[in-house]
């Protein structure tokens, strides 16, 4: 078993990782932009690209996990992170791993923050559409009907002008 080549198979996965979330980045950019414009047939088409990423990354994940297991087995104290796993092979190139283990972070902690930006901007677009459908059809009078009402000298009212009740979907009036 060639520890070298675990070495810097590990840093090549964490690079490549690192490209499916700057991928990832691009398709969130995308569907922010799709959830603003109220674009339901670009939505539809990022999510798919975003299902592709995520599995891509978790595959990666997985050969990531298993290069560094391999390294934390032959380390000659217990190893946790890849800062441990550098200190324990210090003739092997360490500040390659741990540059490409720092940008992985960092792209990760982007991917997260815009990821519960969409998920607010979603929920709050679902909640605008709620709203409107609750107005939609719960509306059973017309609002203009207060203007349409006179008053006599006794203080009560009466309609110059009669309406029937009327719902925004099936307007009669």
């Amino acid at each position: 078993m060639n520890l070298e080549k675990e070495f810097d198979t590990l840093a090549l996965v964490l690079g490549k990782m690192k490209e499916q979330y700057v991928k990832f980045k691009e398709m969130l950019i995308k569907q922010r932009m799709a959830i603003i414009a109220n674009d339901i047939q670009e939505l539809s088409a990022i999510l798919p690209q975003i299902e592709l990423i995520n599995e891509n990354i978790n595959r990666l994940d997985v050969r990531r996990t298993y290069n560094a297991e391999i390294l934390i087995e032959n380390a000659s104290f217990e190893a946790k992170t890849i800062r441990d796993i550098v200190k324990a092979y210090p003739e092997l190139d360490g500040e390659k791993l741990e540059k490409a283990a720092l940008e992985l972070k960092k792209e990760v902690q982007d991917v997260k923050t815009m990821s519960a930006s969409n998920s607010e901007l979603l929920e709050i677009s679902r909640s605008i559409i709620k709203e409107t459908m609750k107005t939609i059809m719960t509306q059973n009078t017309d609002p203009r009907d207060k203007a349409w009402r006179t008053y006599g000298n006794s203080g009560s009212y009466s309609r110059t002008v009669r309406r029937e009740p009327v719902h925004l979907v099936n307007k009669r009036g």
